[in-house]
């Protein structure tokens, strides 16, 4: 095994450095860490970057968990969409309409459900109107606005508000897991 190069220093005060506060901070290897990367220290740090050995400024994120799953519900939702007006089940309006909602009220199901039924995309039985909202990309139904029409819908999951105002007009809420 090779000799340290301590060994040969001990004994001596200042191990070769002269005067003692020469080495004491970080001063005499120009900052400690990755400090003067973009001044003194700049000609070494773009070799180690060409050869991957050190990457420039700050890099990588994580988005929190919360921030993925909307982002990928509403990708689900506006692909979906996409998919039927292609196959031609959503006219031009319509499209417009829901696409530009990515959670969907109780107000925007009492406008849009007549439309919805001549789509063929939901079904009116007697007075009763019914949609599976999860087939149009949506998970969640929320409670702004009156409804008027009763309508059975289908969807993953629904606020108080909302299931309360389609019951008082008569129609009913299907939550699906």
């Amino acid at each position: 095994m090779p000799k340290k190069k301590v060994k040969k220093f001990r004994g001596s005060r200042t191990h070769g450095k002269g005067r003692n506060r020469r080495n004491r901070g970080a001063g005499c290897r120009g900052g400690r860490g990755n400090a003067g990367v973009h001044k003194h220290k700049y000609l070494k740090f773009i070799k180690l970057a060409k050869l991957g050995l050190y990457q420039f400024g700050k890099y990588g994120f994580t988005r929190p968990k919360v921030v993925q799953r909307e982002y990928k519900a509403e990708c689900f939702h506006k692909k979906t969409l996409r998919k039927l007006k292609e196959e031609g089940k959503l006219d031009d309006y319509t499209y417009k309409f829901l696409s530009s909602r990515p959670e969907i009220n109780v107000d925007d199901i009492d406008e849009i459900i007549d439309r919805l039924v001549e789509l063929g995309l939901a079904s009116k039985e007697g007075e009763v109107y019914s949609v599976d909202l999860t087939a149009l990309g949506y998970t969640k139904l929320l409670g702004r606005g009156i409804i008027t029409k009763p309508v059975e819908v289908k969807v993953q999951s629904a606020t108080e508000t909302a299931i309360q105002k389609i019951e008082e007009a008569g129609g009913k809420v299907v939550l699906e897991a």
